[in-house]
């Protein structure tokens, strides 16, 4: 069947229906846009793959979910783009991180993304969660440390896979819409082999007790100033090294880095408030506002008083 006789079959016209409700971007997100263009879009068993353009002159806020059976991949063609806070909304936290150049959401999040004023160029994949769950014997529990992960990939066969599904939508050959759906079972293979060994139940030789990573989760996210390496190691009865090597083991990042994190979301929901920077600086227990503002920045690319502009 050529691509023509695609765009008028029955069966695929319903298709794009189907595959049109399985990511919704808040309308009012597109009101701000300056530019959108949709280079080129692909439907194909398992999915679809999309290249679009984005321009926008100021700091924008959008909201979009995922349905419960797609996965959504997003790959930045020029590099990591201009720089973003991703909120997660299905959280009861509200946990929030920044978005990397590639980015997977997995199925049933809600985000709303603010990204600072500047132009996007990006590939979009969306999977059918099935080709990923036919792998697995229960449903993946996408928790706060996975979505962190997740938000914020870099390299690897993921990366090169997306980047392969780019090249062939970009320069369609024979029997290119199987090349994409083979492409996208290599994907989910992937991405079952990157995150599924990491679910809470998994205490890997070297790791950390289950009861020691939520005294940090616990400490962490109290309402007190946040604590240093030294603070949480004697919580734990580990010294800072023992720790830190642990706590990397079992998550696959740094102590300094998780607790970056959580001051970006515990920061991100005072300064939408409307808090002043120097008090949302006291209340994590930094010294000066400075210290606050640079550490914000180098953790999210933006100010604080970017996240207050935009509400």
């Amino acid at each position: 069947m050529t691509m023509a006789q695609l765009g008028r079959d029955p069966i695929m016209t319903q298709r794009r229906r189907e595959l049109a409700r399985w990511v919704n971007i808040e309308k009012s997100m597109l009101d701000d846009v300056d530019r959108f263009t949709a280079e080129n879009r692909l439907d194909f068993a398992g999915g679809a793959v999309e290249v679009r353009q984005f321009s926008w002159s100021k700091p924008v806020e959008s909201v979009w979910s995922t349905a419960s059976h797609c996965y959504l991949l997003h790959l930045s063609l020029d590099g990591k783009g201009p720089p973003n806070i991703v909120t997660n909304l299905t959280s009861g936290r509200n946990a929030a991180s920044s978005m990397g150049a590639l980015a997977l959401v997995p199925p049933g999040q809600a985000l709303s993304c603010l990204s600072a004023a500047g132009s996007s160029r990006a590939i979009r994949c969306l999977l059918d969660a099935r080709l990923l769950e036919g792998f697995l014997a229960d449903l993946p529990e996408w928790h706060d440390g996975l979505l962190h992960e997740a938000f914020s990939l870099s390299g690897g066969q993921i990366e090169w896979l997306i980047r392969r599904m780019y090249r062939e939508l970009s320069a369609p050959d024979f029997a290119t819409e199987a090349m994409l759906a083979t492409f996208a079972q290599q994907l989910a293979v992937e991405i079952v082999r990157k995150f599924e060994l990491r679910s809470v139940a998994d205490f890997r030789r070297g790791g950390m007790a289950p009861w020691r990573l939520q005294r940090l989760r616990d400490r962490l996210y109290a309402e007190d100033p946040l604590p240093d390496l030294a603070e949480l190691a004697e919580l734990c009865d580990m010294t800072v090294r023992h720790l830190a090597r642990a706590f990397r083991t079992e998550t696959g990042q740094t102590l300094g880095k998780y607790r970056e994190t959580v001051m970006v979301e515990r920061a991100t929901p005072m300064l939408r408030q409307g808090l002043p920077v120097t008090e949302v600086a006291g209340r994590l227990g930094f010294s000066s506002s400075g210290g606050f503002r640079s550490a914000f920045r180098r953790a999210t690319g933006l100010l604080p008083s970017e996240i207050k502009a935009a509400n």
